[in-house]
């Protein structure tokens, strides 16, 4: 019998002795016995003591031998006798076609050799070498299938792979940027921060130093930082901040040593953090609406002081805004706010770097002057009273006016708290002085200002008076006061200084938001005047002077008698001096157009009574 060789000089039996079912073993044995050498057999040993499945295939695929590692992977019901002679894919993975990308399908096909990782269905992983097995005539008559289980070297590469993908992904997912370079401080390796990179050039880094391709300031304190650590696993911190595009820079570096011959250094852009804790201090310690120091910061700066060996003297400055309170109720704290940081600006601005100016709450400021003598306080306190008096504002009611008391530390027998007190004492002093000339200069300004914010003429506000006062005393009407009437007269728009000028001088009808707009004037004439102490006492007929007899009017809806009767009076004396005198709205008509408007709306908008008597007076007086 003549036996195919491989090209290894491998000689195998060819299959035609198998009639007998015998123990797997035990009957290879005896087949090999029969058919091979000795020099065969030690072949046949070799085979059997390796690792990987080997086994012979016809080019049919099926099975003429298998070795010792083969058989041990036969289904424990198969016995040897089962598979020889089968195809292999039906044996092994119980296919009936040749399992995809087969090695040796290729090696069929081609008759070279080839190699396949297979992945199965079973989840394992083998690695399958097929080898052509030919005759002396260089005819391909068999294939020699190598199979090895490799499924637990696979895992563990695909863990590795896994890992490594984390790793990398999380290396790029972090915002800080790593430097690696060795004990010279000569570049090695790099990974940019997510937002920022410190590098500054992007070419030819190899071999160059930290020196060359960072910030000087920086890749300097890395390089001194590294050269202090001395075992593995040491690390060091610091911060460094710059200055780009006017903005400042802050960073947190970390070294660290990870070799004999080399260190990392971990860079966090820690310019967000740094700046929202420079925010929370200076909240913390500034108040938030002037921007200067609060309370907290003054009694902390106080008791350094009263705790330190600080020069004599000291002086301090308590200021009160006068009228603050006035303008919180007659023109809302919005307004209020306004007057409060127009005073802070002006001490700001009269006062050195080294003086702490605070708000101590309200309408209370308060100003250290390290070193300065009372003379130099009284100075200063002239100056804010004077830039105060000549101050520009939009508004008269953010016209600022303060009352200043100051006193002065010369040595440490008197506590900076009793000091803080006199000053106090002389400010309430300056403050009851000028209350009256203050509210005299608040209320002219106030009366100065109808004409310029209500487009009201003065001369219109003048008839009013004169034909209201005229009206009462001839027809007899009795319980009126001539002087809250005329007072009404005069300042019953006074609200409407809040009114947006675009919407006053419109000419074309209003919108409805226009309109409820308009309807606020009569509220903030009566926030005005009740703050006025002169005037206080027509801030009820200034609320109502829009009410209307049949309860059409705003702001309040009343009804009758409900108005106040020179309120009733007021609303026909204005009627009549608008129609024949015009306004922007409308031109001026007769006094005959006049009457019969009132006449239409009595009961309406007017009292009908008191529009009888106006009529008659009216046609009594236009007879004259």
């Amino acid at each position: 019998m003549k036996f195919p060789h491989f090209r290894s000089n491998i000689k195998l039996f060819k299959n035609d002795k198998f009639s007998r079912d015998k123990d797997n073993k035990g009957f290879l044995n005896e087949i090999i016995l029969e058919s091979l050498n000795e020099s065969e057999r030690e072949k046949e040993q070799i085979l059997n003591s390796l690792m990987e499945q080997i086994s012979y295939l016809d080019l049919d695929y099926k099975i003429k031998w298998v070795n010792e590692a083969g058989l041990k992977n036969l289904p424990v019901e198969l016995s040897i006798s089962d598979v020889l002679g089968k195809p292999c894919y039906t044996v092994w993975y119980n296919r009936k076609t040749p399992c995809e990308s087969c090695p040796v399908s290729t090696t069929i096909k081609t008759g070279w050799p080839w190699k396949e990782e297979i992945e199965h269905i079973d989840g394992t992983t083998k690695l399958i070498s097929s080898q052509p097995v030919h005759d002396d005539n260089e005819t391909l008559i068999g294939i020699i299938e190598s199979e090895i289980d490799i499924t637990l070297r696979k895992d563990v590469e695909r863990a590795l792979e896994k890992s490594q993908h984390r790793s990398r992904a999380l290396l790029d997912a972090i915002p800080d940027m790593l430097i690696v370079f060795n004990n010279s401080g000569k570049f090695l390796d790099y990974h940019p921060g997510a937002d920022f990179d410190l590098l500054t050039t992007d070419s030819n880094l190899e071999g160059k130093y930290l020196t060359e391709i960072m910030p000087a300031g920086l890749s300097e304190e890395i390089v001194k930082q590294s050269k202090a650590l001395v075992n593995v696993g040491i690390k060091r911190n610091f911060e460094f901040n710059t200055r780009v595009s006017g903005e400042n820079l802050f960073y947190d570096c970390r070294v660290i040593k990870t070799g004999t011959d080399e260190n990392v250094c971990i860079i966090q852009d820690i310019s967000v953090q740094k700046h929202r804790e420079k925010d929370i201090l200076i909240k913390s310690f500034h108040d938030s609406l002037t921007g200067l120091y609060n309370r907290s910061y003054f009694e902390e700066e106080l008791k350094r002081l009263e705790n330190s060996r600080h020069t004599f003297p000291v002086s301090i400055l308590v200021v009160d805004v006068d009228g603050l309170k006035f303008t919180n109720d007659a023109f809302g704290h919005d307004f209020g706010d306004k007057l409060l940081k127009k005073v802070s600006s002006i001490l700001a601005s009269n006062c050195r770097k080294e003086d702490v100016i605070a708000r101590l709450g309200g309408d209370e400021f308060a100003i250290i002057l390290p070193g300065s003598p009372l003379i130099k306080a009284e100075i200063l306190s002239k100056r804010i009273l004077e830039a105060c008096r000549t101050s520009k504002c939009d508004d008269f009611f953010a016209r600022p006016s303060v009352s200043i008391g100051c006193a002065t530390q010369n040595d440490d027998s008197v506590s900076l708290s009793d000091i803080i007190k006199k000053a106090d004492e002389n400010m309430y002093r300056m403050k009851l002085e000028n209350r009256s000339a203050h509210l005299n200069t608040l209320t002219k300004d106030i009366l100065s200002s109808i004409n310029k914010y209500s487009y009201e003429s003065e001369e219109h506000l003048t008839r009013c008076s004169t034909l209201s006062e005229k009206f009462i005393r001839t027809c007899n009407i009795s319980n009126v006061s001539i002087e809250n009437l005329q007072k009404l007269s005069m300042l019953h728009d006074i609200g409407k200084i809040r009114i947006p000028g675009e919407i006053l001088s419109k000419k074309t009808p209003l919108s409805e938001i226009e309109f409820s707009e308009i309807k606020k004037h009569p509220i903030i004439g009566y926030r005005i005047i009740k703050a006025l102490p002169d005037y206080a006492s027509i801030a009820n007929l200034i609320l109502y002077h829009h009410e209307h007899w049949d309860g059409s009017g705003y702001p309040s809806g009343l009804a009758g008698k409900e108005i106040p009767l020179i309120c009733r009076i007021f609303n026909i004396v204005e009627a009549f001096e608008l129609i024949t005198n015009g306004n922007i709205y409308r031109k001026a008509r007769s006094i005959k157009d006049a009457v019969f408007e009132l006449e239409e709306n009595a009961g309406k908008q007017f009292d009908p009574d008191l529009v009888k008597k106006f009529i008659d007076f009216i046609t009594k007086e236009s007879l004259n």
